[in-house]
């Protein structure tokens, strides 16, 4: 006799595109970086006229991803730090003598300035 499987439906959280950008840095944050580059491809079967739609948009995250790197990188050390740590890239707080919750809230305020700007994240948001 044959059972009936049942699955279990999960509802999705849908992220903020502030919170869009910051899971596309942390995913690239956590590449392997043994992939990189042509060492062992066909360069035939490599090439950039026919992309598909997997591909294109593996290559919009990675564009998003480089450019939150840059925008956080230009952030204040102290800010930078408060990403990093509210993403979990680094696990100590190194600025013992500021509050980490109101330099979290600062810090994604002006985050969120820059990344409305720029041109490889504006999108995520309107």
């Amino acid at each position: 006799m044959r059972t009936i499987r049942t699955i279990e439906v999960q509802e999705l959280v849908a992220l903020s595109p502030f919170e869009r950008c910051l899971d596309l840095w942390v995913r690239w944050q956590e590449r392997s970086d043994i992939g990189v580059g042509w060492r062992g491809r066909s360069t035939m079967l490599a090439s950039d006229g026919s992309l598909d739609s997997e591909q294109l948009y593996d290559s919009m995250d990675n564009t998003a991803a480089v450019a939150v790197d840059a925008m956080i990188a230009s952030l204040s050390r102290h800010h930078a730090w408060a990403i990093q740590k509210r993403c979990g890239i680094t696990s100590v707080w190194r600025y013992n003598t500021l509050e980490f919750a109101v330099i979290l809230a600062e810090a994604e305020v002006e985050l969120e300035k820059k990344l409305k700007i720029n041109i490889a994240t504006r999108s995520l948001f309107f």
